[in-house]
């Protein structure tokens, strides 16, 4: 079975998945055309072997129906024996393939996992992100318009990604077995906060036994001395983050729209679709008009390698209260590309990881 029939996965999309598969299995010069038959293979072998397992919020289910993304083995390990796994999840429109997007990961044991930190127990983990909730200066780590069964998603998806990054940087401090990361989070008192713990003997790119620990913690002093772990950055120069309004910006309409219709509120839906287009592109002027009075209107992101921007879209053409949906921007030479459209507990998840949004549309208490 090709890919493309399992899951809708658009081309810049694919390249940059089976890239990030071949620097996971340790083989980045790997071909692509090469992974793609394996994964096709794989894919193969789990649709006659039943070898699909199902997550609902990131928790195992059996239920097809239940499920909000999917996971077979790819065939493929890291360099230190972790077994593989592909991941898509579930997309929303009909009218397409069952599923949604390319991602890799680490077959875990039972547990908690936040990347690759691990906890024994749900609770272990639970505990964990409200420890570092409590230790740093309070803000919102819920969602607003949706209702997770996991306390703190938003810090749970900060702490992967920042990790992750942190680890491509080449930024976790390491002695013997124990290691460290800088959070990028302060406590009350401008102290940073950094989580400390342990390669797993078993799985040694697994961290186990982590917890957040103050700059002036007496483990942190006494393990690393006066050694202290950057933080991630996301960009080179703060022009990168700063929207262009003069650009020009190119949006595949009808793509960003069917692909995403249950993120457009309820009250437009029963609206022809070339209502909505148009409302859509009103939108858009509309809010370059306003990123002109106030350069901190769009609000960068950072996905899957790259710098991208968030703006808000009112489609009933009144800047008041909340927008309806961000609008996704990539910066593609001197032109801006519309990808996707966010719902604002999304857009606030994916902008938090470079800082906390200060503009008033993206406050998790205003929408």
């Amino acid at each position: 079975m090709r890919l493309e029939e399992f899951t809708y996965l658009p081309l810049d999309v694919k390249e940059k998945a089976l890239r990030y598969l071949a620097n996971m299995m340790g083989e980045p010069e790997r071909p692509l055309d090469q992974l793609t038959a394996d994964l096709e293979r794989a894919l193969d072998r789990a649709v006659r072997g039943g070898l699909f397992s199902y997550l609902r919020e990131e928790q195992p289910v059996e239920d097809r129906a239940r499920a909000d993304a999917v996971l077979f083995p790819t065939g493929h390990t890291t360099p230190t024996g972790e077994e593989i796994l592909a991941k898509c999840i579930l997309n929303k429109n009909p009218n397409r393939q069952p599923w949604f997007g390319l991602f890799f990961q680490a077959a875990r044991q039972e547990g908690f996992v936040i990347g690759d930190l691990y906890f024994r127990t749900w609770n272990e983990g639970a505990r964990f992100l409200e420890e570092l909730a409590s230790m740093a200066i309070p803000e919102r780590w819920n969602y607003s318009q949706y209702q997770s069964k996991q306390q703190h998603p938003i810090l749970k998806s900060y702490v992967e990604k920042t990790y992750e990054r942190l680890k491509q940087q080449g930024r976790v401090l390491r002695n013997e077995s124990k290691l460290l990361f800088n959070t990028g989070l302060l406590n009350v008192y401008f102290k940073e906060i950094y989580v400390l713990g342990e390669a797993d003997p078993e799985y040694p790119q697994r961290v186990i036994n982590a917890r957040p620990v103050l700059e002036n913690d007496r483990a942190v002093l006494e393990l690393f001395l006066n050694q202290k772990p950057p933080m991630a950055t996301y960009f080179d120069r703060i022009t990168d983050v700063i929207f262009d309004p003069d650009l020009e910006i190119n949006t595949d309409d009808i793509h960003i729209i069917d692909d995403n219709f249950d993120r457009i509120p309820p009250k437009y839906r029963n609206r022809k679709k070339s209502e909505i287009f148009a409302l859509f592109q009103a939108a858009i002027e509309f809010a370059r008009i306003m990123a002109r009075r106030n350069y901190k209107l769009v609000v960068p992101q950072y996905y899957m390698g790259q710098i991208q921007f968030l703006m808000p879209i009112y489609l009933s053409g009144e800047f008041s209260g909340p927008p309806d949906f961000a609008l996704v921007l990539q910066k593609m030479g001197d032109v801006y590309r519309g990808n996707t459209i966010l719902t604002l507990d999304m857009a606030y998840q994916n902008a938090r990881l470079i800082a906390k949004p200060d503009t008033t549309w993206l406050s998790p208490d205003k929408f």
